[in-house]
């Protein structure tokens, strides 16, 4: 069958099918258990072609579009698809565009115009790990000083906190568990916790009010073990995901440095690694007001604000609007590149080396050298966080970036 589906694909790309092939390439397209079969045949095409595998994305899209869009008459170009191909966002595209993963390899392909051979699962396979992906692993410090490493900790309840009940729900997740408002301590007797993720580790945690916190590698959040008072505050370093628990007599605050978003019930993003250009706050749902100093800006959902070391307008699909002190508001944000930590995922889009790098030494608890200076080119992708490193960078190096490994630091060369 394998041959027979590398038959069909080159008959089509050439126009050369008859009506009885694409009725039969049309059954195949339609079959899910071909899929692995369609994308590897489109991969090895993708490459024999004279512009090599590296297509802008649009050109990519179209590539892929005029092949696996038919209809019965030989050769013909069906006014609608057989699959939906939208870019980035359907399942069937990313198995079939051969657009920057196989999903069990983590095969990546590059905007860069250079040909290379693609890197199979055959050879993936027999790259040895050198840096396991990061795990549930966090320190949680009590209000006391003591710490509690949560990893080889046991689930139940840790301990007591005031009138709240620590309690490690299971693999990665942390829950406080508060008393009735009745019996909750005053403000001036509230303790405060933080959890801690190092460079390899994440951690999600339940507040006292059920708002819900992702941490992302190398991060941390501080928070009371019960939220009294007219407001909800906690702190962060790092990245983190918010699912803020609606109430609107208690408003909800995220300070990172010396910028704070206000929340009422909302889902965002926070990314604010001291070693990126902005600190970038992405709204998926609800409404949150960033303020840094005097200035505000509030964000609509689909959103982003960037703050400090801003980053060039329009990136992606979006469009930037410039506030005044250094709020800058990006429109129609790529939310899929935002969250896509919080998924499991390495959503790249258009990518400079230096930044995937930085989110490498997070996940994969390593260290990086540029030699020669950060080489240039980016790089259009998404791959699972579960592949090893040794995989993922094997796969970059076909961008025509070199890597090699002493100890636990990667150097990197063009």
């Amino acid at each position: 069958m394998e041959q027979r589906i590398s038959f069909l694909l080159q008959q089509r790309l050439e126009q050369k099918l008859t009506t009885a092939e694409a009725e039969e390439l049309l059954a195949v397209l339609q079959n899910p258990d071909y899929d692995t079969l369609v994308t590897d045949k489109l991969q090895q095409l993708a490459v024999a072609q004279p512009q090599g595998p590296a297509f802008d994305p649009a050109d990519l899209q179209r590539w892929v579009q005029g092949i696996v869009t038919i209809d019965k008459n030989p050769g013909g170009i069906a006014a609608r698809p057989v699959h939906r191909v939208d870019f980035f966002r359907t399942t069937w595209f990313r198995y079939a565009a051969i657009l920057l993963l196989l999903i069990g390899a983590g095969t990546l392909f590059y905007t860069r115009r250079i040909r290379k051979e693609a890197i199979t699962r055959q050879e993936l396979s027999k790259v040895p790990d050198v840096a396991a992906p990061a795990g549930n692993r966090a320190v949680l410090t009590l209000s006391d000083g003591s710490i509690i490493v949560l990893d080889s900790a046991g689930n139940g309840t840790l301990t007591q906190q005031g009138s709240t009940k620590v309690v490690k729900s299971g693999a990665g997740q942390l829950a406080y568990e508060t008393a009735a408002a009745s019996q909750r301590p005053a403000a001036s007797q509230i303790q405060y916790n933080t959890i801690t993720t190092p460079r390899g580790g994440q951690y999600q945690v339940q507040l006292p009010d059920g708002s819900k916190v992702w941490l992302n590698a190398s991060s941390s959040l501080h928070f009371p073990t019960a939220f009294s008072g007219r407001s909800r505050e906690v702190e962060i370093t790092g990245e983190a995901y918010f699912e803020i628990a609606k109430d609107a007599d208690k408003p909800f605050f995220v300070k990172a440095s010396d910028m704070r978003v206000e929340v009422l019930g909302t889902h965002f993003n926070l990314n604010a690694y001291t070693d990126e250009p902005a600190v970038r706050t992405t709204l998926l749902e609800g409404s949150v007001r960033i303020r840094k100093g005097e200035v505000a800006s509030v964000l609509a959902p689909g959103q982003q604000a960037l703050v400090y070391g801003l980053v060039a307008a329009g990136k992606g699909s979006g469009t930037a609007e410039k506030g005044a002190g250094g709020i800058q508001v990006v429109n129609d944000a790529d939310l899929e590149e935002a969250v896509a930590w919080k998924n499991g995922l390495f959503h790249l889009t258009s990518a400079d080396i230096g930044t995937i790098m930085r989110q490498l030494v997070r996940w994969y608890d390593v260290d990086v050298d540029f030699e020669g200076g950060i080489p240039s080119g980016h790089i259009t992708g998404e791959v699972p966080r579960s592949t090893s490193l040794a995989k993922v960078l094997k796969v970059f190096e076909t961008s025509g970036v070199h890597f090699r490994i002493e100890g636990r630091k990667i150097i990197v060369t063009p």
